[in-house]
């Protein structure tokens, strides 16, 4: 059994599509509803939806409600319904452990995403193999906080196996057990390290395990060396920033390592093919497959330096388009089965990477984010209305004439009252005729 989760916003086209009347889809797909949970008329689909996002309306800072995920069973294996439905009720009961840690034992234990949340599960019988599609609304019924997303992937490889083995059905596949390898990190190192090691053990200078871990430490690596009690080299690992690998990631084991470093191993080796065969015999072995590694770093490079600068001024889908065709880069973006647009991948030269590998600008998410800043850069801006200032002409001054300076007046003492008899004394003059 196999499974895969997304995470969306638009129940109407998750529920329609679980039912097999989406618009657009031709022919209709073969599916039924199996099993629900907290939901009213199951008979309609538009229905459910207006149902679930009526309570994820209760709790409006959940921008994504909608948890869709797909079971697959193995081909040419056969289960009932009830089955089927045992399967989905289980996963939903599982989600407890999403939940946040911060949470008292008794309410984790407790909880129940069937029991607590709309759930409707449908099967599909458009394909060779049986399965069904998981549809629950993260936010619980009376609101509450949201069903956390994070690491969802890592939950529905622990989820699966403890189905399977309830169930009696066949194991998953080893390949499908981890997703540790491809997580971009992981890659880039394991890359990066297989050419160091390459190159330091084709350079004669380097003659010694303690001299090579010198050579990688300066080029930022880490080599950590396992040794048995005979002090024989037993393992190898190496680590740059937080992403460490093992020799058999990078296709160089201990026991090679020892092989082309110890004194011992080499001498016994020098007495039968006589010089450096050996250690050219095993540098041809990894150079071959480092040489492609290499190559692809380069061409990581390069498809990063032409996503830069087409995504720079690039402002709708047409201009992105234009823009990596001139540079010989074509791409595809896939959607999951309610054609939702999920991830985009770059080609160019017989190299193919996803767009969250070569940086998480290159997502879905983060092209229309950039794509819509540079929209928004283009957009001409409205000019300020000024208003004229009209300048009023300044008073004149009167102009100031300089003034001679006078002498100070002579003090004058005021006189003394005139009494009344003076003032009969005083003779008025006559006037002659």
């Amino acid at each position: 059994m196999i499974t895969r989760t997304t995470i969306g916003a638009d129940f109407e086209g998750a529920l329609t599509y679980g039912a097999g009347v989406r618009q657009g889809d031709s022919p209709k797909k073969q599916a039924e509803l199996i099993g629900s949970s907290n939901l009213g008329d199951v008979s309609n689909p538009s229905g459910l939806a207006a149902e679930m996002q009526g309570v994820a309306d209760e709790r409006s800072q959940c921008k994504n409600p909608v948890w869709h995920t797909s079971l697959s069973w193995a081909k040419g294996e056969q289960l009932s319904t009830a089955q089927k439905l045992k399967a989905a009720e289980r996963y939903c009961e599982l989600l407890r452990s999403q939940l946040s840690e911060k949470l008292p034992d008794e309410e984790r234990a407790a909880y129940n995403v069937w029991e607590q949340h709309q759930v409707a599960v449908y099967e599909h019988h458009d394909k060779d193999h049986d399965h069904i599609h998981i549809y629950l609304n993260r936010v619980p019924l009376g609101g509450g906080a949201a069903l956390p997303t994070g690491h969802n992937y890592k939950f529905n490889l622990k989820a699966i196996k403890i189905i399977s083995e309830e169930l009696n059905l066949n194991p998953l596949p080893s390949q499908r057990q981890s997703f540790k390898d491809r997580r971009p990190p992981v890659q880039d190192t394991r890359q990066v390290v297989r050419a160091a090691l390459v190159e330091a053990m084709a350079d004669p200078q380097v003659q010694s395990i303690e001299q090579l871990q010198a050579r990688l430490s300066a080029q930022g690596i880490e080599a950590r060396l396992k040794r048995s009690k005979e002090n024989k080299l037993v393992g190898v690992s190496f680590k740059q920033g937080e992403a460490a690998v093992t020799g058999q990631d990078v296709g160089i084991k201990a026991a090679q390592l020892s092989a082309h470093y110890e004194p011992a191993q080499r001498q016994a080796q020098d007495q039968v093919q006589q010089s450096a065969q050996v250690p050219a015999q095993l540098i041809d072995q990894v150079q071959r497959p480092v040489a492609a590694d290499v190559a692809r770093t380069q061409a990581r490079e390069q498809m990063r330096q032409a996503l830069a600068a087409v995504l720079a001024t690039a402002t709708g889908g047409d201009a992105l388009s234009a823009g990596l065709a001139a540079r010989n880069v074509s791409y595809r973006i896939n959607q999951n089965e309610a054609g939702q647009n999920v991830s985009i991948s770059f080609a160019q030269g017989g190299h193919i990477f996803e767009g969250t590998e070569l940086s998480p600008a290159y997502s879905i998410a983060g092209l229309n984010a950039q794509i819509k800043a540079n929209r928004q850069a283009q957009r001409p801006q409205p000019a300020a209305q000024l208003v004229p200032v009209v300048q009023q002409p300044k008073p004149t001054a009167p102009e100031q004439r300089p003034v001679a300076a006078q002498p100070p007046a002579p003090e004058r003492k005021p006189e003394a009252p005139e009494s009344t008899s003076a003032k009969a004394k005083r003779k008025v003059p006559r006037h002659k005729h």
